[in-house]
Order: C-alpha cells, then sequence, then structure tokens
C-alpha cells in the first residue's frame, strides 16, 4: 500500500529553510515508509523541480499552491482599520474544490510547521494556514502539525482563543522548542509532543565548494548570513544605513584584525530571480560598500551564488570554521554539522532553539543590538569557545537528530 501525505503551509522552495523542513520531514517518514509520497504545493511548479533536482526515490509531487481569497484580504484591511468589527468572526480559508480533488486518496495532512503558526507575518497569513487545516480535516482526514514555533498569542486573546479550539482538532501537534511546548501545555491541549526540528536530519549534499570558497582559506572560512528582514528593526532611513554600516565595518574587521576569510552565504532568495526578500542581493549590496583592495578581496571574501538549494546550501555551511547567521534553518545548517555558530534573532525561533540547546543565550545576537562592536564580541565569543562549542555540538547533535525523528511516531500512527 501506498502511503501519500499532503504538505500543508508550503508554497514555494524560495526559502531554503521550508526546503529543508519538506526534505527532512519526508526522509524521516521515508526511513519507516520507503514507498511514501508526498504532495507538495508550489507557486512555481516548474522552477521549484529544478531546484529539488528529482528523482525517483525522492517521491516527491508538487501540486498547485493557492493564493489568499479575496475575502479574506478584505478582512485584512478591515482588520487593520476596525479590529472589534471584524473579529466578530474570523475567516476560515478553505482548500479550493479543483486542488482537494487531487488530495481524497492522500493518508494524512503535514503542516510543516516552521513559525506559521504565529503573529510573525500577520492574522491573515495565520488564518489562512488554520483555515487549510481545518478544510483538510473536513474530509475525515487526519492532520498533524510537525515541529512548529507556535505563539505566543497572549497578547491578543480573541486570536489565542480562536488558535486553541482550531488546535484542540488536529491529531498531533509537535513543536520543535521548549517554549512552544510549555506555552500549548499551559493553554491546556494534551495533544502536544517536543521534539527537533527535522532540517536536524536533512543530509547535506557534497558538491565542489572550491569554485565558491574565497580562494586563500587563512585559517579557515567564517560563514556569514545577513538577511533584510533585519531592516525592519529599525525604524527611518538612517538609522538602517547605521545598521548596515555596521555589518560593513564588522567584515572589514575580520579581514583586516585576524587571518579567516569570509563566504557570505544566502539561504533565501526567490525562484524567480527577484531582489523581494532577497538575502543575495542584500548581501551583495553590502560587499561592494567594502572599502579595502580589489585583491584582499577577490582572495578572502565570496558571495555564495542564489542558486543553491538547501542541501547544497548545508554542505558549504558545513565547510565553514565558524557560522553567524540570521536566517534560523542556515543556523541549524550549521549547527547540525558542528560549527560552532551565533545567531542573528529577529524572532522567538532563535531564543528558543538556542535556550534548548546551549542552556541559555549566549550565542544569540538579538537584531536591535546589532554593531560593529557587538558582532565582534560576537566573532570572539565563537573563536575562545570554540572546542567547547565543538564538544557540546558532537553530543548533542545524535540525540537531537534522534529526537527529530520521533515526530513521525504521532503521523505514522494512523498506518495501519
Amino acid at each position: 500500500m501506498t502511503h501519500r501525505y499532503y504538505f500543508l503551509g508550503h508554497e514555494t522552495l524560495s526559502n531554503r529553510g521550508c526546503e529543508a523542513l519538506v526534505r527532512g520531514i519526508s526522509s524521516i517518514i521515508h526511513e519507516r515508509l520507503p514507498n511514501a509520497e508526498f504532495l507538495v504545493p508550489s507557486f512555481d511548479i516548474e522552477r521549484d523541480s529544478k531546484q529539488w533536482k528529482i528523482d525517483e526515490k525522492n517521491r516527491i509531487n508538487f501540486i498547485s499552491a493557492y493564493k489568499m481569497p479575496l475575502y479574506a484580504r478584505v478582512w485584512g484591511r478591515l482588520d487593520r482599520m476596525a479590529p472589534q468589527m471584524s473579529r466578530l468572526r474570523f475567516p476560515s480559508p478553505a482548500i479550493p474544490k479543483d486542488i482537494q480533488q487531487q488530495l481524497r486518496d492522500t493518508t494524512a495532512g503535514i503542516l510543516t510547521g516552521g513559525d506559521v503558526l504565529s503573529l510573525e507575518y500577520g492574522i491573515p497569513s495565520l488564518l489562512k494556514f488554520l483555515g487549510q487545516a481545518e478544510s483538510y480535516m473536513n474530509k475525515d482526514r487526519p492532520l498533524f502539525l510537525w515541529a512548529a514555533s507556535v505563539g505566543p498569542f497572549n497578547s491578543q486573546p480573541d486570536v489565542e482563543k480562536y488558535v486553541v479550539n482550531k488546535l484542540a482538532a488536529y491529531a498531533g501537534i509537535s513543536v520543535r522548542e521548549t517554549s512552544s511546548y510549555a506555552y500549548l501545555k499551559q493553554l491546556g491541549l494534551d495533544n502536544v509532543k517536543l521534539v527537533v526540528d527535522p532540517a536536524f536530519v536533512m543530509k547535506p549534499d557534497s558538491w565542489d565548494t572550491s569554485v565558491i570558497l574565497p580562494k586563500d582559506p587563512g585559517e579557515g572560512w567564517l560563514g556569514f548570513n545577513i538577511s533584510p528582514l533585519i531592516k525592519s528593526f529599525r525604524s527611518g532611513e538612517s538609522h538602517i544605513l547605521e545598521m548596515e554600516k555596521a555589518v560593513v565595518e564588522f567584515l572589514h574587521d575580520v579581514l583586516e584584525r585576524t587571518n579567516l576569510s569570509v563566504v557570505l552565504i544566502p539561504h533565501v532568495d526567490s525562484v524567480d530571480g527577484s531582489d523581494w526578500n532577497s538575502d543575495y542581493c542584500y548581501m551583495l549590496r553590502l560587499k561592494e560598500q567594502m572599502n579595502l583592495s580589489q585583491d584582499v578581496i577577490a582572495t578572502r571574501m565570496s558571495l555564495a551564488p542564489r542558486t543553491m538549494n538547501a542541501v547544497q546550501t548545508k554542505f558549504l555551511i558545513s565547510q565553514c570554521r565558524f557560522f553567524i547567521g540570521a536566517r534560523t534553518h542556515a543556523t541549524i545548517a550549521a549547527w547540525s554539522t558542528h560549527v560552532p555558530t551565533v545567531s542573528i534573532s529577529y524572532s522567538i525561533k532563535a531564543l528558543g532553539l538556542n535556550t534548548d540547546l546551549f542552556g541559555d543565550l549566549r550565542y544569540v545576537l538579538e537584531t536591535p543590538r546589532i554593531s560593529r562592536s557587538t558582532l565582534w564580541e560576537s566573532l570572539e565569543k565563537l573563536r575562545t569557545d570554540e572546542e567547547s562549542i565543538k564538544n557540546l555540538l558532537q553530543q548533542k547533535i545524535p540525540q537531537w537528530q534522534q529526537r527529530a525523528r520521533e515526530a513521525a511516531d504521532q503521523v505514522l500512527s494512523t498506518v495501519d
């Protein structure tokens, strides 16, 4: 019997973290159900297929994703203007009928977690994914939330109550941080399991990184990832420019004050080559501001291409001696390959993951605190603690990878 799973909450491979979730979850299930198949929504099936590099054993089939319906978008605008009126009734956008037809014989739905069930992307986005899940379950099919960061919603009690009611109907919920687990248990949900992000088990794909890495390795490579999302933490153009100047000056310091070379590694980039939310375009602009000789730039700094997929990116990160990154799954790629890492935190994800892994936030630089000196201090901490971090990762990562696999227990409980 072939078991088929539908990934809800997924829409594109432009974020290599979303790709890592799909790859990690599908590989975990394949370990126990080698013939399992997966339906993965996509807004650009042709480009996503090329990025995935499909072969038969993946058993991944891309199907059309769909945009938020007009009435839900209108509700979102109304909610911004008159929340007391709009919240008399929350919209629940359903899966369109033509897509429902393709899901008739699926075994279960998997909401791919990440942080889609949070306030990070606004209430309309949250309601869209809750609506997808409810619509899928209306056909008497089980729905599982896999390795998510959930909430918190306590700043908006009406939203929190609505979300809890929807989550209570899920066949199973697994979360990837202790903070999310404690929050949901506090809200009275009893179908919650604490696991680890599936990206920890995604295997890197070996390739010739010599064409990317700086020609002069010096004492090793510092992998660095920064996201245009950090701009939202500074108000006004002058403050944004001040923060970007601090990043450029820090990279300048690394090349002048250490023997490390730097590789800038994008982790989110549009599959259609646009510059929207593009790590590559953002870091290219910062690299062009470096005030060093072209010889130094050519031999000790490089910008990785925007065309790498998640497993290629993970392999490149694994070649680094140290890593400093803003994108959560870029840091997961580093940790899971035992690379000492500092997280540039812009959401609860980095805080929760670091707390669970290290017991505290010593290797976190919160985005509002970014400066030339705090970035340098972060690198110095990595250099000082290098061996102890590597020893901790070598000890903990195998345990975490096993805990990542335990999320499958809930889902596969539905298999006869």
